[in-house]
C-alpha cells in the first residue's frame, strides 16, 4: 500500500460514493490506465474497495464509469493506521449489495460537494470544512442528536425540522485570519409528476422556512456556527439564499 493508495481510501471514505471520472480529477494521475489498474489492484487483490451495484439497473449503467466506494476492511485498514478522515457527508453504510433508489439523488449531493472541495484546492487561502469536522465542534446536545442535521424551522406556522443534503464550509484568509463561510446544500431533481403537491409549491415553503430559520439564527444553537448561506441545486442551477450573518 502506497500513500496514494491511502489517499483514494480516504476520498471514498469522506464520499462514500466516487466513480472513476471523480477519482481522476481528484488525483489527476500521470497514466490514467495505470491509475485505473491500481483501482482494480484495491478491488480484487486488496478487498479494500468495493464496486457497488448501485448503478447496475440505470438503463445507462454500462456507459457510466466505474462507480467505487470504501469496503468494510478498507475502514478497518484507515481505523488501524489512525488515518479516518472527517466525512463530507453523513450518509450511512448499507450493505454491499443494496439498492439505493435515491442513488441520482445521492450523486447530485456527491458532485455538488466535490465541486465546492475542488474549487478550494487551487486557492492557498481556502479550505473545504466537512460536515464531520462541523459536527465535532457543535453543541453537546447536537452531537448526541439522532439526525445532529436536523434544523428547527416553521412551515405555514407549524413547528418542523429542516434536514439539509448537507453541511459544509469554507475557511478563508483575510489579513492572517481565519474567516468561515456556512452552507446548506438543498438538492432537487425530482419532477412533480412522481410526489405530492408541486415541485415549485414544495421548494417554495423549504426556502420560505430556511429563510425564517436563518433569521432567527437557528444555526447558531445548533451546529454553533456563526452564519449560514443555503444552496439551492435544481435541474443543474443553484440558487442562494441571502447569508445570515
Amino acid at each position: 500500500m502506497t500513500p496514494r493508495d491511502q489517499e483514494i481510501l480516504s476520498w471514498l471514505y469522506r464520499y462514500r460514493y466516487l466513480r472513476h471520472d471523480h477519482l481522476i480529477r481528484i488525483f489527476a494521475p500521470k497514466s490514467p490506465k495505470r491509475f485505473a489498474e491500481r483501482l482494480g489492484d484495491l478491488f480484487h487483490e486488496t478487498g479494500f474497495i468495493n464496486r457497488p451495484l448501485l448503478q447496475a439497473p440505470l438503463f445507462d449503467a454500462r456507459a457510466t464509469p466505474m462507480m467505487y466506494e470504501i469496503s468494510n476492511k478498507g475502514v478497518t485498514y484507515l481505523e488501524a493506521l489512525k488515518l479516518l478522515p472527517h466525512r463530507a457527508v453523513t450518509f450511512s453504510r448499507r450493505p454491499r449489495d443494496s439498492f439505493n433508489p435515491q442513488m441520482l439523488h445521492t450523486m447530485m449531493i456527491v458532485e455538488s460537494l466535490l465541486e465546492a472541495e475542488l474549487a478550494t484546492q487551487p486557492e492557498p487561502d481556502q479550505r473545504f470544512v466537512p460536515v464531520d469536522e462541523i459536527l465535532a465542534r457543535a453543541p453537546e446536545a447536537t452531537q448526541k442528536a439522532r439526525n445532529p442535521l436536523a434544523l428547527p424551522a416553521r412551515i405555514d406556522g407549524r413547528k418542523t425540522q429542516l434536514i439539509p443534503d448537507a453541511l459544509y464550509g469554507i475557511e478563508y484568509q483575510v489579513d492572517g485570519e481565519s474567516r468561515y463561510r456556512f452552507y446548506a446544500l438543498e438538492c432537487e431533481r425530482t419532477s412533480p409528476a412522481f410526489r405530492s403537491g408541486s415541485l415549485t409549491s414544495s421548494t417554495r415553503k423549504k426556502k420560505a422556512a430556511y429563510a425564517a430559520a436563518i433569521q432567527m439564527q437557528a444555526f447558531r444553537a445548533k451546529w454553533g456556527i456563526p452564519n449560514l448561506e443555503v444552496r439551492f441545486r435544481e435541474a443543474k442551477k443553484t440558487l442562494n439564499l441571502p447569508r445570515g450573518k
